[in-house]
């Protein structure tokens, strides 16, 4: 309702609102009363039972109407990212128009434009001629600078304007829209402060003016109307501005519900916008209420098109229903609502309706129980009978709560071991577990109704495969038992929506069982059937197939063994020679078995060895066919999946590699000279100018990776021999304008020193101008880390020929860890490099001794909260990070003189002590209880330092030792069972030193 009052100072001050709030109240009152007798009688589960037809409540009989308190309380739960899917939020923002802005260009003329001048400028902005384009904007532009308030007057003028055309008219209206509206944060402040500027009498008029184009007979110029009002109110809520503009909005829909249905459409789906920009902490409550009471009241309309402009509305205003929620009547009213939408016969608001129902699933979890056999029958409904764009909403449903209840046992899980603090979740209801048996049936039905045309559409294929794996992860073990046998009945079908149905329902359902189940259910057998597939005659059966041998090599590896194991892999490779999209499916099938091959084979030899030559000249042959330099017309019809086909092929390469075993090195050698020469020919061709530049660009950075991979495992002499090539193209490369590269080659040049020693002092010198370059380069956390590591690398491959280079080195480390804007994670890795200069220089330390020490004081005291798992990873790693660097310090100084020695270490052996026993009570307090206790490196680590400091101290500071908390940690290292044979005998390293004998293990 709409104050009246010329003196109108809006919110609660006015004695006309309070007045026409009295009034509005006590008929609500009266209203609910009636209601709650008539709902007395009838449960939620009767209510919905009921048929879904036209005999609705009327719009002032609902619990919405009596209330003027709606809000949330609490917090939104924040679920996982679906980068399959399109999410109830990104469906809830496809709205047409949005996205259709003007650029902003800058104009110094200044002039004064009449409205004709204006309204030709807007026609000329969609103009073919770019030119002519660019021109027009920057005008608008120099014209919103100059006078920003009468420029938007005389927008909404132009919208106004019965003679205009429509085009223009929505460019108008766009346009406006646009200089209030940013996505990205600090523009969208921008333009609202400027927006605020306006005098309030100007920003008026234009907000009434656009009220009056809700009105207009032309429905594009209304919706454009409709986003530039919730724009500017997005601005004005900021101050409390606009407040009568939900009533004024209402107004018009009840006003016009009958008479013109385009303005109440309008102006639901204004409302709706207007929703969609409100706070539901902050949004008056009054407000609220009558926005839903005109927005429920329209859901069930004669007209479809203000039934699904309400639908949409509601949808849009869900997160401002959480205290209806909280009220059984009103819960039950908003979802009879709703589902009555998901059953309409207008299958535009069954969309709407079922994304409103995933909505409520992901926001109001906790309240789906008396509503669940409903929405089941409506989605099965759904399900098997609707439309394409009708299932895709309704399995979004399933799949939406499958992800909220894998995240509440997750977040459940990481509460009960204490590795996330806070208080524990809702508790899981388990409904995807309950409707798992009866629901897989149906959806792997979606799965066979494939399009064949628009592979890349978001279908309910897809949607009903990316269901089912959802469902998987939180099913687990009984989902084979489920999936299993509608797999194998139609995987041998003769037709290919069977065959291909099958191959994605299994490859979708991998992710959740345990390895033990899927061990017992999917044998070698499973393989033989599907290897077929892969010269299907159907290319998705092919492109599905291909997945499904990728999906198996990543879970179920086993299945490659054994007597499947040859046509597996000949299955795979003929997966190589098919399309980059079938040929990359494979590639990540053979990445995923030399994956499982260097982590479960270290002293074997793995499914592939024995194809390992053969696999690999596949994978040049695959990569040199899509990365050999192409003439301009082999690149005009090239797409991108060949070049992303040749990454993972050289990223399948590098993993092939370091799976080889020492009896392999001749292939080892044959890759790395291929390499070798390959790079050495893309350099070459870089004097041919600019032609396939980015294409040598990232061969030369993929070429870079296998040679590091290749001198990871070379035994003998083999990196020696080839030193000198490496060196020059590592060199060229540096030289080169290809930084995409630097960090490649920097990491090779360090494994290469690491495997010459000191004999990589040749090349040094040409080396640090760029080492030094990436050192300083703490803007760049990944160059720096780089540039660390490798420093590290040559530091202990150099040992005291590093010497003349620590200066700088030194300098730069330090800048590191005392810079607040270098990346915590930069910090571990910069800490050990000290700690590995100190031992390379020794006593030559001593000079830098100081600041380190210094530094390392106050990384000690650096207390780093533990809120979850990756903050306890990131504590762990700098824990390690500063013991390592004080045992290199006290390592590299023993050979300083006595005085230098105890200025340098002894004054500090408190703080080291302290720190230890930082690191102890950490692990006593956890050892055998629930928490997130130290890394076995960080124990070792601690235990190291321990024995350091009693060696190097002597007898005095070693007796010291002799501490319950340092007993502790030396004998819980030594009893724990999941620790290593290394960090057993640093335990005894520690106890000889303290205690002068060794700890009997």
């Amino acid at each position: 309702m709409q104050c009246a009052s010329v003196d109108h100072p809006g919110g609660s001050s006015c004695r006309h609102c309070r007045k026409d709030s009295r009034v509005m109240s006590q008929a609500f009152k009266l209203i609910l009363s009636l209601i709650l007798l008539s709902l007395s009688t009838l449960s939620p589960k009767y209510l919905l039972s009921q048929p879904l037809s036209s005999n609705h409540p009327s719009p002032s009989q609902h619990p919405l109407h009596s209330r003027g308190r709606f809000c949330i309380r609490g917090s939104v739960r924040c679920g996982k990212s679906r980068s399959f899917r399109q999410s109830p939020t990104n469906l809830r923002r496809l709205r047409g128009g949005e996205g259709f802005g003007i650029g902003v260009g800058i104009d110094n003329s200044g002039a004064a434009f009449g409205m004709e001048k204006l309204v030709e400028i807007l026609n000329n902005c969609m103009n073919p001629d770019l030119g002519i384009r660019t021109k027009s904007e920057s005008e608008l532009s120099v014209l919103a600078d100059k006078n920003y308030g009468m420029f938007a007057h005389n927008l909404v003028l132009i919208m106004l304007s019965p003679t205009a055309p429509i085009t223009v008219k929505q460019q108008a209206g766009l346009y406006l829209k646009n200089t209030v509206s940013a996505k990205e944060i600090p523009r969208l402040e921008q333009l609202q402060e400027r927006w605020l500027s306006v005098p309030p009498s100007q920003r008026q008029e234009v907000k009434d003016g656009l009220l009056r184009v809700l009105e207009d007979k032309d429905l594009p110029v209304q919706k454009v109307a409709a986003q530039v009002i919730a724009k500017i109110f997005g601005a004005e809520i900021k101050v409390g501005g606009w407040p009568e503009i939900v009533s004024r909005l209402s107004t018009l829909v009840s006003t016009h519900q009958s008479t013109r249905i385009p303005v109440t459409t309008t102006a639901l789906t204004a409302l709706g916008y207007v929703c969609e920009e409100m706070n539901e902490d902050e949004a008056p409550q009054d407000d609220i209420n009558q926005a839903l009471t005109a927005i429920i009241a329209n859901m069930n309309h004669n007209s479809a098109d203000i039934t699904l402009a309400a639908v949409n509305a509601l949808r849009n205003a869900i997160h401002l229903t959480a205290r209806n929620f909280e009220v059984e009547a009103e819960r039950d009213m908003i979802m009879k609502m709703l589902c009555e939408a998901a059953s309409s016969q207008e299958p535009r608001v069954r969309v709407v309706g079922f994304e409103s129902l995933a909505l409520i699933a992901e926001k109001f979890y906790g309240k789906l129980g008396p509503y669940m056999e409903a929405i089941y029958s409506l989605t099965v409904s759904a399900l098997t009978k609707d439309i394409d764009q009708v299932q895709v909403v309704a399995i979004e449903f399933w799949s939406t709560l499958a992800e909220v209840e894998d995240d509440i046992i997750f977040e459940n899980q990481h509460i009960h071991l204490g590795l996330t603090s806070g208080p524990r979740t809702e508790p899981c209801m388990h409904y995807i577990r309950a409707v798992a048996p009866h629901l897989v049936g149906t959806l792997f039905g979606c799965l066979m109704r494939q399009d064949d045309i628009d592979e890349d559409s978001w279908n309910a294929a897809k949607a009903g495969a990316t269901c089912l794996e959802l469902m998987a992860r939180v099913v687990g073990d009984p989902m084979i038992d489920y999936m299993m046998p509608t797999v194998e009945n139609h995987i041998q079908q003769s037709s290919w929506r069977s065959r291909e149905a099958a191959a994605m329902a299994l490859g979708s359902i991998l992710d959740g069982p345990s390895k033990e189940k899927l061990g017992v259910s999917i044998s070698s057998r499973v393989v033989d059937i599907m290897i077929p597939l892969v010269t299907d005659t159907n290319e998705l059966v092919r492109d599905t197939a291909a997945w499904l041998l990728s999906r198996l090599a990543q879970h179920v590896p086993h299945v490659y063994q054994g007597d499947a194991q040859n046509a597996a892999i000949q299955g795979v490779v003929r997966c190589l020679d098919d399309t980059p999209k079938v040929a990359t499916k494979g590639l990540s099938a053979v990445w995923h078995l030399a994956h499982h091959s260097v982590k479960d084979y270290t002293n074997s030899e793995g499914p592939l060895n024995a194809y390992l030559g053969e696999l690999i000249r596949k994978l040049h042959a695959v990569a040199e066919r899509s990365t050999s330099t192409p003439s301009h017309s082999q690149r005009q019809g090239r797409d991108g999946s060949e070049a992303n086909m040749a990454s993972i092929a050289y990223e399948t390469i590098m993993e092939l590699v370091k799976a080889a075993r020492p009896s392999q090195q001749a292939i080892v050698e044959e890759t790395l000279q291929h390499s070798i020469n390959r790079v050495k020919q893309t350099l070459a061709e870089a004097n041919g100018g600019d032609e396939g530049k980015e294409l040598r660009f990232l061969l030369q950075s993929q070429l870079t990776g296998v040679i590091e991979a290749c001198l990871s495992v070379a035994s003998g002499d083999l990196s020696v021999r080839v030193s000198s090539d490496v060196m020059q193209i590592l060199l060229s490369i540096l030289h080169s304008s290809n930084t995409a590269a630097h960090q490649d080659c920097l990491r090779t040049a360090g494994l290469l020193a690491q495997e010459l020693g000191q004999s990589f002092s040749e090349y040094m010198g040409v080396l640090w101008p760029y080492l030094a370059i990436s050192l300083s380069d703490t803007a760049s956390a990944s160059n720096y880390i780089t540039a660390v590591l490798a420093t590290s690398d040559m530091t202990r491959a150099l040992e005291g020929n590093i010497l003349p280079y620590c200066d700088q080195i030194l300098t730069s480390l330090l800048n590191g860890l005392s810079s607040p804007t270098v990346e915590s994670r930069a910090k571990p890795p910069t800490l050990s490099a000290i700690g590995d200069i100190a031992l390379a220089i020794s006593g030559n330390f001593v000079r830098y001794a100081p600041a380190v020490m210094s530094v390392l004081q106050q990384a000690t005291e650096f207390d780093m909260p533990i809120g979850d798992v990756e903050c306890a990873k990131l504590r762990n790693e700098l824990w390690e990070g500063i013991l390592t660097a004080y045992s290199g310090v006290i390592m590299g100084l023993r050979d300083a003189s006595p005085a230098e020695f105890s200025d340098s270490i002894k004054v500090h052996t408190g703080t080291m002590v302290g720190f230890i026993r930082k690191v102890s009570d950490g692990f006593a307090s956890v050892s055998g209880t629930k928490g997130i206790e130290p890394l076995e490196g960080v124990v070792r680590a601690a235990l190291a330092l321990v024995g350091d400091i009693a060696g190097g101290c002597g007898p005095e500071i070693a007796v010291g030792l002799q501490l319950p908390f340092v007993q502790n940690l030396i004998e819980g290292a030594s009893a724990c069972p999941e620790y290593s044979q290394k960090t057993r005998d640093t335990a005894s390293f520690a106890r000889q030193a303290v205690y002068g004998v060794p700890l009997q293990i």
